[in-house]
């Protein structure tokens, strides 16, 4: 039986090149390919695929929180992080969304095919040098459990307006993309503000590059 794909990654010559390399496997079967976060949502909703591999950096909504929302969605999904950040701020957050995997997309290739044969078999699989990171960003965490993010107050929503928010999109933009009224938007603008206790625009996109979640 075939394992069956989702592919998300907002650069198209990216999503062209793991095609071709996940093509030339006969027990692969990509079902979709997808450009953004949110397109990756749908997707796993409506095909409830095997393995998703997801790209962090993607627009209107970013890897890590689709990863949260995909599994919400299709439980039985085993979400693959495939990124060129290593940095600890991204592998932990991933790991804490419920991603089982995180491979660098200079290994991809060979490494890529392990991760997704173990995934889908239920087992983690992470690229040596992520695991190194998230093994010592992990003890530090255990170190520091009465820390809390203020990012964690954040409904799955008012995360997905942060980010738009962060890119610089305006409220009436938000609500025509989300198909929120300008009230609702707003609303959830004062209310973002609040919980991470931010106190103009320039804090907010600050704060959001902070967390990695615009570059």
């Amino acid at each position: 039986m075939s394992i069956r794909i989702l592919l998300s990654d907002d650069h198209t010559m990216m999503r062209q090149g793991l095609r071709h390399i996940l093509e030339s496997h006969p027990e692969f079967e990509i079902v979709a390919e997808t450009s953004s976060g949110i397109e990756a949502i749908e997707s796993a909703r409506l095909l409830k695929p095997d393995v998703a591999i997801v790209d962090v950096a993607m627009k209107e909504l970013n890897g890590i929180e689709a990863t949260a929302q995909i599994l919400k969605h299709s439980p039985h999904t085993a979400v693959l992080i495939l990124s060129m950040y290593s940095d600890e701020r991204y592998v932990l957050r991933a790991v804490k969304a419920g991603a089982r995997g995180y491979v660098l997309k200079n290994s991809a290739g060979d490494e890529l095919i392990r991760a997704i044969h173990a995934v889908d078999k239920g087992l983690a699989f992470f690229s040596p040098a992520v695991g190194r990171i998230f093994q010592n960003g992990f003890a530090r965490l255990k170190d520091a459990r009465e820390t809390t993010d203020r990012y964690d107050l954040l409904t799955s929503r008012e995360r997905q307006i942060y980010q738009l928010l962060a890119e610089g999109n305006s409220n009436k933009d938000i609500a025509n993309r989300l198909s929120l009224s300008l009230h609702t938007v707003e609303t959830h603008r004062w209310r973002i503000m609040e919980k991470l206790d931010l106190h103009s625009t320039a804090d907010l996109v600050l704060s959001a590059v902070r967390r990695g979640l615009v570059t």
